[in-house]
């Protein structure tokens, strides 16, 4: 049977608490094929009653950082309750990642001007970020790893690695 008893869909769920999480943190963005995907689905969320995951889970996916707070937010007892808000709290920066790659993407070249990072920042709701602010965020991707490239202060324009320079996460 498909549909596990239900005391082993607690169980797996009680476990999807803290695989969920703990799989995004690890998340690559090119999965092994030997591995199961890092990503869970919104039918596994449903499946197991897990609703708390599912704006969190698009906002980290689609780099929508404004989503990704009000999910947070929204949800901080359920997360505090089970020890993994701070766990999930790192995640924004991963949640940056991924909506700087997606700009990147869009303009396709190395060099980014880092008003096109401001204005995609800007476009998921946050809208009196400061480029200051942008920048920030973008030394501490590329000090952590998560970016490569460097940023050209004077020139206000961030430099990226040629080939992937957003690494895979993990």
């Amino acid at each position: 049977s498909t549909t596990p008893p239900p005391a082993h869909a607690h169980n797996r769920r009680v476990v999807l608490c803290y695989l969920i999480p703990v799989r995004l943190l690890l998340y690559q963005n090119k999965p092994s094929p030997t591995r199961r995907a890092a990503i869970p689905t919104q039918e596994l969320l449903e499946k197991y009653k897990l609703p708390e995951f599912k704006d969190l889970v698009r906002a980290f996916v689609t780099g929508n950082v404004m989503l990704f707070d009000e999910a947070l937010e929204e949800h901080m007892d359920f997360f505090v309750g089970r020890s993994i808000y701070l766990l999930l709290h790192k995640l924004k920066l991963c949640v940056y990642r991924n909506l700087f790659k997606r700009a990147y993407n869009v303009e396709k070249k190395s060099q980014v001007k880092l008003d096109v990072f401001v204005a995609a920042v800007r476009a998921c709701g946050c809208k009196d970020v400061e480029p200051e602010q942008v920048e920030c965020m973008l030394a501490n991707l590329i000090f952590s790893g998560m970016v490569k490239g460097y940023i050209a202060h004077k020139q206000k324009t961030v430099v990226l690695k040629k080939d992937d320079p957003f690494r895979t996460v993990g």
